[in-house]
């Protein structure tokens, strides 16, 4: 098992990235001294590797859990469930508290991360053969280091509200409790502080990858991208201006969460977001598109929107990757391959990952319309339809009238029964009906799917058990989201929220708004927020909006399905398949209670 070196705090909240290139799968040599560590470059890429290694790790997603440090955020939302057990479950039902496992090891671990990115800019400084061929490695390592602390610290905020600040400087192991106890900062110190350490470390680090060994690195848009992600919390209503934290307040009277909503915070990330857009080091970024579709696949506009929506996750780091990591995606993939009976390998997985109704029925149709608006939408009886689906051309199958016609984003990513399997290699039709060949009839276990349906989004299209170079984390159409709703918010006439946003139908292959094409909506904060669950869709952004935008009470109540207990013509009847907890104290994460024992000056959550 690899050791990887931890500098902990041993008190205040520290208990006892990857990023697809070979630094970052390096690790110290625990024989080594700690100033030995930072004296050559081959040790400081290891302790540096350690740094990036509390980045949470979407590969482990379907298990939640301490290893890849990665949260319930998707089956905890309403895009989706899990049919394998794991800490969603508690989530979703309520079962969960201050002294739950998972609430504690990602506070202590982003600490940890935290405590690590600082020892390495207090130290880093020693090496002697850091600065090669002139490029000064040294300060280039350090804002990276910078830039991921501020990033941790996005992290905690994003999941428990305000925290505390740790300052600047490592804290030593043998420090007095007395001299590290401290209270929660206020929401708007914490931005303030990640958003200033951020730019600071952007000012000093490349613009873009400058060489093949860059990839999966800190730079200077990696940066701004999460400044543009911090800020879009802050001025959300769960941050900005929320009553329902009027008591949450340090023992000092010290108001944590603003009372006072403040317009300035949207034009404060309207402003971030289009100088990022605006940054000429940055020209090279552009949504994916492609200009012909594969072996035949008809070149049609419908079909290239349709490859270019998929390959987006599956084509590396392409224009529109403004940060990726990398790592064994098998365990990921195989939760979204359906459990094909008699299939193998790469045809034949868990089905575990099981896209909602809600969210099937959030797609648009092929006219840009939701389905409650287009006319030509229908949920009942079957039609037969041609997927752009390269290896199933010139077969018109007989589908659910749910299916038929809808977007291209919809046939990227979703499986659906009548849907030929993805691997061009295999003439698997899959059925998640009952008696069909990924139906629950015969499955013993929990491989099937709890909706009857399973994500294909991220899938590479020979199957699970083909790797894949990246996870995307952050991609331009994100950037482009968050302009235009934090326009909407604070200059709702300003035109680049039509332009922005049908920048992403367009390569979506659907009708733009307005200029000759369909009605500009009336409700343009609802058009931006359906544009964003479904273009954002398994991406880990559904669970932490729907709470920002304080409607999980509304949408975290219930998932629905099909009725997997049936075959046609009963399975398509949409069911409930899960009814949910969700509680006001459930928008914010309680603050471990081990940590209130020990550093008492800490308040907890409203409600917890």
């Amino acid at each position: 098992m690899k050791k990887i070196l931890i500098y902990t705090a041993g008190a205040l909240l520290i208990a006892g990235s990857y990023g697809c290139k070979k630094f970052l799968n390096q690790v110290p040599d625990d024989r080594l001294t700690f100033d030995q560590m930072y004296q050559k470059k081959a040790t400081v890429d290891q302790a540096l590797a350690n740094v990036y290694s509390t980045l949470p790790d979407q590969n482990q997603d379907r298990s939640a859990s301490a290893s890849g440090n990665i949260g319930p955020w998707t089956a905890a939302s309403d895009e989706a469930d899990y049919t394998l057990p794991n800490f969603t479950e508690n989530v979703n039902s309520g079962a969960w508290d201050a002294t739950s496992g998972q609430v504690n090891y990602h506070w202590q671990s982003y600490y940890r991360g935290i405590q690590a990115a600082s020892s390495f800019m207090a130290n880093v400084t020693k090496c002697t053969d850091c600065n090669i061929g002139g490029i000064d490695i040294v300060n280039r390592y350090y804002n990276e280091a910078r830039a991921l602390r501020a990033i941790y610290y996005y992290y905690l905020v994003r999941q428990y509200g305000p925290v505390v600040l740790l300052g600047n400087d490592p804290i030593a192991s043998d420090a007095p409790l007395a001299e590290i106890s401290k209270p929660r900062n206020s929401m708007d110190e914490c931005i303030d502080y990640i958003v200033s350490e951020l730019e600071a470390a952007s000012q000093r680090l490349p613009a873009t990858p400058q060489a093949n060994e860059d990839y999966g690195h800190i730079t200077a848009s990696v940066a701004d991208a999460y400044k543009i992600k911090a800020l879009l919390t802050a001025a959300r209503p769960l941050f900005n201006g929320n009553t329902d934290y009027a008591n949450l307040k340090n023992q000092d009277g010290k108001q944590l969460i603003n009372q006072t909503y403040n317009v300035a915070k949207w034009t404060r990330l309207a402003t971030a977001a289009k100088a990022f857009l605006n940054n000429p080091n940055y020209s090279g970024y552009a949504l994916y598109t492609v200009t012909a579709t594969p072996s035949g696949l008809p070149n049609t506009a419908f079909n290239r929107a349709f490859i270019a929506t998929r390959d987006v996750f599956l084509n590396g780091w392409n224009s529109e990757v403004i940060f990726g990591r990398g790592g064994d995606v098998t365990f990921y993939q195989y939760s979204l391959a359906p459990n094909h009976s008699g299939a193998s390998g790469g045809d034949k997985g868990g089905s575990f990952l099981s896209p909602s109704q809600q969210l099937v029925d959030a797609f648009f149709t092929a006219n840009g319309l939701p389905i409650e608006s287009d006319p030509t939408y229908s949920a009942n009886g079957t039609s037969s339809y041609q997927a752009p689906d390269p290896n199933d051309q010139g077969v018109s199958r007989n589908i659910s009238n749910m299916y038929v016609n809808r977007e291209p984003r919809f046939y990227a990513d979703i499986t659906y029964s009548g849907r030929k399997w993805i691997n061009p290699s295999s003439n698997i039709v899959t059925s998640f009906e009952f008696n069909g060949n990924a139906g629950k009839s015969a499955i013993a276990n929990n491989d099937y799917t709890k909706t009857g349906y399973t994500s294909r989004k991220h899938l590479t299209v020979a199957g699970w058990t083909s790797g894949r170079t990246i996870f995307t984390v952050i991609r331009l159409a994100e950037i482009y989201l968050d302009y235009i709703e934090a326009l909407q918010e604070s200059n709702p006439s300003d035109p680049d929220i039509l332009i922005y946003l049908n920048r992403i139908r367009t390569r979506a292959g659907i009708p733009v708004y307005g200029n000759g094409g369909l009605p500009v909506p009336t409700n343009m904060r609802d058009a931006i927020r359906r544009e964003r669950r479904v273009e954002l869709a398994f991406e880990l952004d559904r669970y932490f909006y729907t709470r920002e935008w304080k409607i999980a009470e509304t949408t975290d109540t219930q998932i629905r399905g099909l009725n997997i207990t049936q075959n046609a013509p009963g399975f398509f009847t949409p069911v409930v398949t899960e009814n949910r907890v969700f509680q006001k104290k459930h928008y914010l994460w309680p603050i471990p209670s081990g940590e209130i024992q020990k550093v008492p000056v800490i308040v907890q959550n409203t409600g917890w």
